[in-house]
């Protein structure tokens, strides 16, 4: 009889051998490798979207994303792709590495924690000839706040550019100003040298959206035959609460001071007044209270970005052949003034950001590549962040690295076998306390974090909460039919070979 080890080097086998013929098929038209950006939001939920295939329907207003909408009308919606873990560090650091949590060494919401591995996106990519950028929230330094040397800096990583805030912290504020907090890496980073002069006065969104058109924009005219990698990781619709003292606004959920340009940003931005930072409210949001507002508008600017950056990709010639990638890092968050209820940002799911249960793992995608991937499709197959380095390695012609647990994706949207999935979080937050904000999450929000796991198989659920109180005790969900996860099946007779298969798995990955 074979054992677990003997099936996971077997898997690993037919995963790489499956990558590499992948690369040979799927290396875009004529065998050119597709350019590959990758735009990451932060807290953004399932029903903040208007892709979403949930319908807003009790919501205040209907939030504007005529953006993201046409994006993914030109490529595959992913309605069951989930972030790696329910809270933000984690879960870019297995992105970033194509690892499940269970195996990557950033794990729970440690984000200084010393960051080990050296295999990323960037690093695959640039060993296939990409030159590799990151814009905006790193957030995985694996030091730095804590006092504790850089073990991640992006250019360590792969990468060959660096714009943004190397600091988790960092990212709670829209506005970055010299000294910010007095601490070193709590302002804007370009590459090793602190560039917060370079954003002072400037809403971040649209900061990292002209940074980003600049680098393609100077790429395509100068190197037009290399293929670029642009990890672009927006801050968008984090919660806000930190400015250093420097704002006369103080209200969270920061908005930036004017609308944004109609002809679209670009590299240098003149910045805004300082009586107007943080105070412009999108119309169509402004009839509702001030929080809701906000948040609405945080939304709508990232919108608008995104479609900055689409139309110079178009008006460069090199839409085509790049490969868009749109998601969240996790679930949506009630806190700094966000109220999930209020735009139905959960979807139909049950759980916040920091839960394992859908609402807090399941997260809105968009995958774009009209040269090779047909526009229209829905995949409504389980995915999660950690297929994205299998993935661009078949893009690019490459295997993915033999430590990588997930699947190239892209013969699901080109006709091709696909191997499935599997969707698998372990994440621990010591948090006890209910939601203030959503009252629809019942009283069990109340008692269901601690050391958690999930794993989704199919159409099934298995998860575990409060692990080290209440032990491995499984609950079993058929998220297709019941998405709230309200019906446990882990007692029903009918679904124990189920429960038994998916236990296994979470045994078998358990690590403390």
């Amino acid at each position: 009889m074979r054992n677990r080890r003997t099936d996971l080097r077997l898997l690993k086998v037919v995963t790489v051998m499956s990558i590499l013929l992948a690369g040979s098929v799927h290396a875009g038209p004529c065998g050119k490798r597709p350019n590959i950006l990758l735009v990451l939001a932060d807290d953004l939920g399932y029903g903040d979207v208007g892709f979403s295939p949930f319908a807003q329907t009790n919501a205040l207003a209907r939030l504007r994303t005529a953006n993201l909408e046409r994006l993914a009308a030109g490529g595959v919606v992913l309605t069951s792709h989930y972030a790696a873990a329910p809270v933000s560090a984690p879960s870019r650091a297995s992105l970033i590495t194509g690892r499940v949590q269970g195996a990557c060494s950033l794990r729970d919401n440690c984000f200084d924690r010393p960051f080990s591995e050296t295999n990323t996106l960037a690093s695959v990519l640039h060993g296939a000839g990409y030159v590799t950028w990151a814009v905006g929230k790193w957030g995985v330094a694996g030091g730095g706040e804590s006092g504790k040397p850089v073990t991640s800096h992006p250019l360590d990583r792969g990468f060959d550019y660096f714009y943004g805030f190397l600091d988790h912290l960092a990212g709670h504020t829209y506005y970055h100003y010299e000294g910010h907090l007095n601490h070193a890496f709590m302002g804007i980073t370009e590459n090793r040298t602190n560039a917060t002069a370079s954003a002072e006065g400037i809403y971040s969104t649209d900061l990292f959206a002209a940074k980003a058109k600049q680098l393609i924009a100077s790429h395509v005219k100068d190197r037009p035959e290399v293929p670029f990698f642009l990890y672009l990781a927006v801050n968008a619709v984090h919660g806000s609460g930190r400015d250093g003292g420097k704002l006369r606004n103080r209200s969270t959920l920061h908005v930036p001071g004017r609308p944004y340009p109609a002809e679209g940003v670009s590299w240098p931005l003149t910045p805004e007044a300082p009586e107007v930072r943080n105070t412009w409210v999108d119309p169509a949001y402004r009839s509702l209270p001030d929080k809701p507002a906000r948040y609405a508008t945080t939304i709508s600017r990232m919108d608008d970005a995104i479609g900055d950056i689409m139309r110079t990709l178009d008006t460069l010639g090199i839409a085509d052949n790049t490969l868009v990638v749109f998601t969240s890092d996790n679930g949506p968050a009630d806190e700094y003034g966000a109220d999930p209820a209020n735009f139905q940002s959960s979807g139909p799911f049950d759980g916040l950001k920091r839960d394992v249960f859908e609402g807090g793992m399941r997260v809105p995608a968009i995958v774009r590549w009209p040269a090779a991937v047909p526009a229209g499709k829905m995949d409504t197959s389980p995915s999660q962040f950690h297929d994205w380095m299998a993935t661009f390695a078949a893009a690019a012609g490459v295997a993915a690295p033999p430590e990588s647990e997930g699947v190239s994706l892209l013969p699901r949207w080109t006709g091709g076998k696909a191997s499935p999935s599997l969707v698998y979080a372990q994440y621990e937050f010591p948090y006890s306390g209910a939601s203030q904000t959503f009252a629809r999450f019942k009283a069990r929000k109340g008692s269901v974090r601690g050391l958690q796991q999930m794993v989704r198989s199919g159409d099934f659920v298995a998860l575990r909460t409060r692990i080290r109180e209440d032990g491995k005790r499984t609950r079993l969900y058929n998220v297709v039919n019941d998405p709230f996860e309200e019906r446990d099946l882990s007692s029903v007779p009918e679904y124990a070979d189920i429960l038994k298969r998916l236990e296994a798995v979470l045994d078998g990955r358990f690590r403390e």
